[in-house]
């Protein structure tokens, strides 16, 4: 479309427009920077965010589950007796994450809205002029910007919300080794989706050398030794 644009132009001004190498120029989606948030950075988060949204980050921590999932997740959509969370992504498609201790202990510690129109959310956060507990916007208003300000307090970089399921992603396929469990787990219909993390298995492959010698104790190089010179006699 760019070259029939460019030739139409140099026909519309009897221009001499030179041939262009526009398949350089193509753009291209940019391959999303993976931004996993180190544990020292995780506690200094923690300390300087508001304890109103604890829960919501560690959630987003524990199930790698995105921002608009997390604030739209209603109660009816948490089985606790299968223990079973449904997430709604992409529309109609459900995807079902498997609860363990950690998110049963989060969720069964969350406070209930005393609102009854808002009771049905899983997450809401206390509106302090009103005193009723309200859904959390995940785009706009109080809750990114609290988000935003502690990170800054934390002196944390390059870093948004949405790289908190990087973080569980790549902590998950850390400990498991299986892309395929943790493609699963993120909800992707194609796990080459999921090869974006996949640096951390090259990591530990890695550091699993840096810890091994193949030649054990014996000889450091196996390079072939010079001959020695001889003297002319």
């Amino acid at each position: 479309m760019l070259g029939r644009a460019i030739r139409h132009i140099g026909k519309f001004y009897k221009a001499e427009i030179p041939e262009l190498e526009l398949k350089a120029a193509e753009t291209k989606e940019p391959r999303e920077i993976v931004r996993e948030l180190s544990f020292d950075e995780q506690e200094r988060l923690f300390h300087a965010l508001p304890q109103e949204y604890h829960p919501l980050v560690s959630f987003a921590l524990m199930t790698g589950a995105r921002v608009g999932s997390i604030t739209s997740l209603l109660w009816e959509n948490v089985n606790m007796d299968t223990l079973e969370i449904s997430f709604w992504v992409k529309g109609d498609e459900r995807l079902t994450f498997p609860i363990n201790r950690e998110v049963a202990g989060l969720l069964s510690a969350l406070p209930r809205s005393n609102v009854l129109a808002h009771r049905k959310y899983v997450f809401t956060r206390l509106n302090k002029q009103t005193l009723e507990r309200q859904p959390i916007d995940p785009h706009g208003g109080v809750m990114p910007a609290a988000f935003r300000k502690a990170l800054k307090d934390a002196g944390i970089e390059m870093f948004r919300f949405h790289d908190l399921r990087h973080t569980f992603a790549t902590r998950i396929l850390r400990k498991t080794q299986n892309i395929k469990l943790v493609s699963k787990l993120l909800g992707h219909s194609n796990i080459e989706t999921t090869t974006k993390y996949a640096h951390v298995l090259m990591d530990d492959m890695r550091n699993a050398l840096d810890d091994f010698s193949v030649l054990g104790d014996g000889p450091k190089s196996i390079a072939p030794q010079k001959n020695p010179q001889i003297k002319a006699k």
